[in-house]
């Protein structure tokens, strides 16, 4: 059977973009994609200076799924995280997000991140992508420690924490989505946004066309 390689783009969402815990799980998860799946990768640091709106609409577009990374906030992800999902609602339902597959990669201390990432899957759903079984990751703090002090048991109580290994799982689940077709999927009706060709914000109000409803 031929291998089509296809385009996987990943988001880090983290406040210290490549160099805290969710720059590890992005340079880990891109050596997975391309050593082991022989997939092509893109990283789209969040805290990086951005190219304009409508270039990172081609960049979503020209994707086949996504691997979203973030750390834990005061129960939440974070600011450029929150940021992105605002302004890329204008590109909701659209070629840039309908269809394709997100898998989900959670940092934290000790607690929230399961939340997190369930709440990321389902504004991403909202936005027009699915996600495939088995596609997320929280990596804690106090997992690693737990794992740590328990290595080496015969029966370990700990077998059951997710661990960096487990990315290949969700990588190898996010890669056979991606490989599946697009045009079967049916979009509810919604008020569409017009794609602004302006800078990405960086400072200032943000306006996306919403509708405003109250005087």
């Amino acid at each position: 059977m031929t291998h089509t390689a296809k385009k996987i783009l990943i988001i880090n969402g983290s406040l210290r973009g490549t160099s805290g815990n969710s720059g590890a799980v992005a340079n880990q998860a891109a050596q997975v994609l391309i050593n082991d799946f022989q997939q092509q990768v893109t990283q789209l640091t969040l805290t990086d200076p951005l190219p304009g709106i409508r270039e990172v609409y081609d960049l979503l577009n020209g994707c086949d799924g996504f691997l979203v990374i973030t750390g834990v906030y005061w129960n939440n992800w974070s600011s450029p995280l929150q940021q992105f999902i605002e302004v890329t609602t204008a590109f909701e339902n659209t070629p840039a997000f309908f269809g394709k597959p997100i898998a989900c990669a959670v940092t934290m201390d000790s607690v929230g991140g399961i939340e997190v990432a369930a709440r990321l899957q389902a504004v991403f759903g909202g936005l027009g992508c699915w996600s495939p079984p088995c596609s997320v990751l929280v990596l804690s703090r106090t997992g690693q420690e737990a794992m740590a002090a328990s290595a080496g048991q015969q029966d370990d109580p700990n077998k059951d924490v997710w661990r960096m290994a487990d990315l290949s799982i969700v990588l190898q689940n996010l890669t056979t989505a991606a490989s599946m077709p697009r045009n079967n999927w049916t979009a509810w009706p919604h008020a569409e946004l017009t794609i602004p060709d302006g800078p990405w914000p960086g400072k200032g109000p943000l306006d996306m066309g919403s509708l405003k409803f109250l005087p």
